[in-house]
């Protein structure tokens, strides 16, 4: 499972940077498949969807408009969200049209008031992402190896049952195309 938003800015690399959220609170369970920084205002034909967007806006435009444009196109990509640092290019707070157009799309956005390496963010994140993404290869690698053994001892119905039941650690049922039970397993 992916991590959120809120579990990155969890992360103690995030947390030295001050983070407040300004747009989206709300969807702090948004997914982050990937983290992504970019300086440039027309980054989103590069984006797949499921980024989180670091920057500092330094080559982000002045007039308002255009910065509602660069909002409204990472959220019509599906950018999971955006973190820009203050500073360089805003330094007390972001302008109104960010803010505004980021809660009319839905599209969270964090604001770091303290200077932070985006490489420790990027690596933070992206291990994060690596180990979820392992532990998940391992549990699918542990079934297939007990659900092919189940299947190379000619394994009964109630033996497979009983093998679900107990990985999952939930009651399981074996229904026919009638949802008549044939068999059940309880936690």
């Amino acid at each position: 499972m992916l991590p959120t938003i809120a579990d990155v800015l969890a992360l103690e690399t995030v947390r030295r940077g001050s983070p407040r959220v300004v747009a989206g609170a709300d969807r702090l369970d948004t997914k982050v498949r990937w983290v992504h920084v970019g300086e440039i205002a027309d980054i989103a034909h590069l984006l797949r969807g499921g980024e989180l967007v670091l920057t500092t806006g330094v080559a982000l435009p002045e007039d308002p408009e255009k910065l509602a444009d660069y909002i409204g196109e990472l959220s019509s990509v599906g950018a999971s969200g955006l973190i820009v640092e203050l500073g360089r290019r805003f330094v007390r707070e972001l302008p109104r049209a960010v803010v505004k157009t980021a809660e009319e799309h839905g599209l969270p956005v964090i604001v770091l008031t303290r200077e932070t390496p985006f490489v420790q963010i990027t690596e933070s994140v992206h291990s994060r992402i690596i180990d979820i993404q392992l532990e998940e290869l391992r549990a699918s690698e542990q079934l297939h190896e007990v659900f092919t053994e189940l299947s190379v001892e000619g394994a009964s119905p109630a033996e497979v049952l009983a093998q679900v039941s107990r990985l999952s650690n939930r009651p399981v049922l074996l229904e026919n195309l009638a949802h008549q039970v044939l068999a059940c397993e309880s936690a």
